[in-house]
């Protein structure tokens, strides 16, 4: 085991929910001088999207589940991650911080699908969880065990298909449910303030936060370099002896090292305001779940969506994901913040969304807000969590791969992410999440622009194709 010095100097790069749950977790184990950056002035912007925040942090809601069918190590850090937002919710309820509404509301996740026999997946899900917190939706009883789990009705048949005629089955995960992810933010960033008190030093905002490069010395003897630390925009040197990159989606852009390993990409998500009282009652976040449909079905499926927050229903589609691919980058962030900004999305995937809301949420005629909503996606899906064999010294440490279940890990990630820094811990997560483990392709990276999801090979949507039934005839 090799401990790092608890008085030295540690950069953290981004604030969204693994750099925040590093920095918590590294002051809760006596760290002395923590210093966490982020281009977004989180302090003032409250990690709104709507507000200039486009990590991918920076969001409404977040889908929370312990299912993972036969991975049971993520299970058991989803399950650890409830248990510390339950209890968070339960300081926050005590504290009245923000009002004293949870972060985490335990209203059921549902994986749906039109198939005739539930995917292997779900079918493990039973198995691994077991049938009082994975309920099969089809079998007789499901509606009383959900109630008896503490779930709404509505969650075993959220888009009422049964009274429809449709066929729909799937599990309903009674662990599941929604955490506001910039409430939940701001809730870990005001605990690591009062863990540091003066140990812990934000650096947020344009030029101050914002990392021009990664610093670098060059050993003659070896041939190799060492991480001392990073240059911001604003011309400042920070110098550390250990960095940390936890920059989501941006991580190949400020450690191009990582290339190799990991890819931006970008599902499809829409925005749909509802105002009728009827409907806002229905698909309310204290009650309704949130759900996935035929989520491993590829292009044809891989839908996902949430209750009702700040008056908008979100659905997201991400069976197919887009990349960016620029000289020098293997895929590029654009969003409504960036630049050059983007707001509009590619047509496949608005189309696949739009077609879910014709055929189960009668209360929404139109689209009002479109954006990517950008992953890190490693090739097998898990994390990228260790050290950078390129640099000597374990002198800079990368987290990405997160691959779009990151946040859901927020409660217990950072303990797996500080003992990994040590060099300790759970052996089989260290080699899961290892830089150089050979990883299965379950993703194809770094196809440039010869890839079909390149945003240069994509038709774009506009606010023409917002209308679900059409564009209203003058």
């Amino acid at each position: 085991m090799t401990y790092r010095d608890q008085s030295e100097k540690i950069i953290i790069v981004g604030a969204g929910c693994c750099g925040l749950a590093t920095a918590l977790s590294l002051l809760e184990q006596g760290y002395q001088d923590v210093h966490i950056f982020d281009k977004r002035d989180y302090l003032t912007k409250k990690y709104s999207y709507f507000d200039g925040c486009d990590s991918p942090s920076s969001d409404m809601n977040k889908i929370f589940r312990a299912s993972y069918g036969e991975e049971t190590h993520y299970q058991r850090m989803a399950t650890a991650s409830r248990e510390k937002m339950l209890m968070w919710n339960e300081m926050i309820r005590k504290e009245g911080f923000e009002g004293g509404e949870p972060l985490y509301f335990n209203t059921g996740n549902i994986h749906l699908t039109d198939q005739d026999e539930l995917p292997l997946f779900e079918q493990s899900t039973i198995k691994w969880m077991g049938p009082k917190k994975a309920i099969c939706i089809s079998e007789s009883d499901a509606l009383e065990r959900a109630v008896s789990a503490g779930i709404d009705p509505c969650a075993i048949d959220p888009f009422a298909a049964k009274e429809r005629g449709v066929h729909l089955q799937g599990v309903l995960d009674t662990a599941g449910g929604t955490i506001m992810a910039d409430k939940a933010c701001r809730w870990v960033l005001n605990l690591c303030q009062r863990a540091g008190g003066p140990h812990f030093t934000t650096h947020f905002g344009p030029e101050l936060g914002e990392v021009d490069h990664i610093l670098e010395e060059y050993n003659e003897a070896t041939g190799r370099k060492k991480c001392v630390g990073i240059k911001t925009k604003d011309e400042k040197l920070h110098f550390a002896s250990t960095t940390i990159c936890a920059c989501g989606p941006w991580l190949s852009e400020v450690v191009p090292e990582t290339q190799e390993r990991v890819e931006a990409t970008a599902g499809t998500v829409a925005l749909m305001r509802i105002t009728d009282p009827k409907a806002l009652a229905k698909y309310d976040q204290r009650s309704f779940p949130t759900w996935t449909y035929k989520m491993r079905d590829g292009a044809i499926g891989g839908l996902y969506g949430f209750p009702v927050r700040n008056g908008y229903l979100k659905i997201g589609f991400r069976g197919l994901k887009w990349t960016n691919p620029q000289p020098g980058i293997n895929s590029k962030i654009k969003t409504k913040w960036s630049e050059p900004s983007e707001t509009n999305v590619p047509v496949f995937g608005l189309n696949m969304i739009k077609k879910f809301v014709r055929d189960n949420i009668p209360e929404v005629q139109k689209i009002d807000l479109t954006r990517m909503c950008w992953y890190g996606d490693s090739e097998d899906n898990d994390f990228l969590i260790s050290y950078s064999p390129y640099h000597e010294k374990d002198s800079l440490f990368v987290i990405g791969g997160d691959s779009g279940h990151a946040f859901m890990m927020i409660g217990s990630i950072g303990s797996v992410i500080t003992d990994i820094i040590n060099n300790c811990g759970d052996k089989f997560l260290m080699n899961l999440f290892s830089w150089e483990r050979k990883r299965d392709r379950k993703n194809v990276i770094n196809m440039g622009n010869a890839d079909p999801r390149a945003l240069q090979n994509q038709k774009m949507a506009t606010p023409r194709d917002w209308y679900i039934y059409g564009e209203p005839k003058l």
